[in-house]
Formats: C-alpha cells, structure tokens, sequence
C-alpha cells in the first residue's frame, strides 16, 4: 500500500495480468482483505476467485486444509522465500537462535501471524509462552511498537531492509497463485 492507501506493487501486477489473461482485455478485477486465519475458508465460499499474496505451498493445503475442508490448486512456484525474524537486535539473535532459554531469550516474545505456516513452525519450536498472536502483518508491527512483543516475523522479501537479520532457518517456502478449483484451469 503506497502513501495514498493504494494497493500496489508485484502481487498486485500478477493480479492485474491473472485477470487480463483469463478475462481478455477488458479485465476488471477487485482485491479483497483478508487474512491468514480466514483466507481459505474466504476462498472456498468463493469471496474471490484467487489468492495470490503470502500464501505457501504445503502438501496439507494442497490435499485438505482444514479450515475450509477441502483442497486446493496451486500454481507454478512464482517466488520462493522464506521467514526472518525483525526486531530488537538481542531477541532476534534468540529468534534466529530458536532459543527461548536464557537472561534473554526467557523474554523473547514473537508476534506470529494466526493462519500461517509461520505460526505453525513458532508453535513447534517455542513455548506458547514466549508467543504473541496477531491476524496480520500490520497489527504485528503495531504490537512490537507497542512493546507487546520484541520479534516478528515475516517473508525475506516483504521485511524493511533497514531492520532485516536474516534468520538462519527458514523455511524455503514457495509462493503461488491458487484458485478453489481441482482442475489446471482457471474460472473465468
């Protein structure tokens, strides 16, 4: 989102030319909010036809993802990425780390995304404790300003470069375009 509130930039490019090669020329198209706890099930109730932005590629949401009880088609791999942790230098190192033991690290408290597979990877490596939820990036950001937590974490691609420290696991993830049809086609 620019200054003016509009949405921009390469998820939105890739919008615009979805919809230009599946509905000619005379495209419209509509971007709708939605986050990573209620997107599937959004997709599913058919809200939109595509998702295209911060969704990754798993085996389980391919097959059946469980919040919307059914599988989904995933495109070819247009960007892959991965997790890094932003934030106060010495509970990013923690963060970087995955340690939650410590002075320190006791203290680490990571905004994580509900929904996410970021949010599936916290709970297997931290204790409940040492994570703060939040529904998305923004309201992520907002509570590390508020000092509710000291990390969050997001795409390599998608963190300001001033504040990046590249986590030493990611998750060597892919992003693709998905629509709620089994088949290769897209609905036009």
């Amino acid at each position: 989102t620019n200054e003016s509130e509009v949405r921009e930039g390469f998820e939105i490019d890739l919008c615009k030319a979805v919809a230009a090669a599946s509905l000619g020329p005379d495209y419209r198209f509509e971007t709708v909010l939605t986050n990573g706890y209620t997107r599937f099930v959004q997709l599913a109730k058919g809200d939109f036809d595509v998702l295209i932005a911060s969704t990754t590629h798993t085996l389980e949401r391919d097959v059946h993802q469980p919040s919307a009880d059914m599988g989904f088609s995933f495109s070819t791999p247009y960007l892959y990425g991965g997790m890094t942790f932003n934030g106060v230098p010495e509970y990013v190192k923690c963060a970087d780390e995955l340690s939650a033991v410590g002075d320190v690290c006791a203290r680490l408290r990571i905004c994580s995304i509900l929904g996410t597979t970021w949010f599936a990877m916290t709970e297997e490596v931290f204790p409940v404790s040492n994570i703060v939820i939040a529904i998305d990036q923004r309201e992520s950001i907002d509570k590390l300003i508020a000092g509710e937590c000291n990390v969050i974490q997001g795409e390599q691609y998608e963190a300001p470069e001033m504040v990046v420290r590249r986590a030493s696991a990611t998750t060597g993830r892919t992003r693709r375009g998905i629509n709620r049809s089994r088949g290769s086609r897209w609905r036009s």
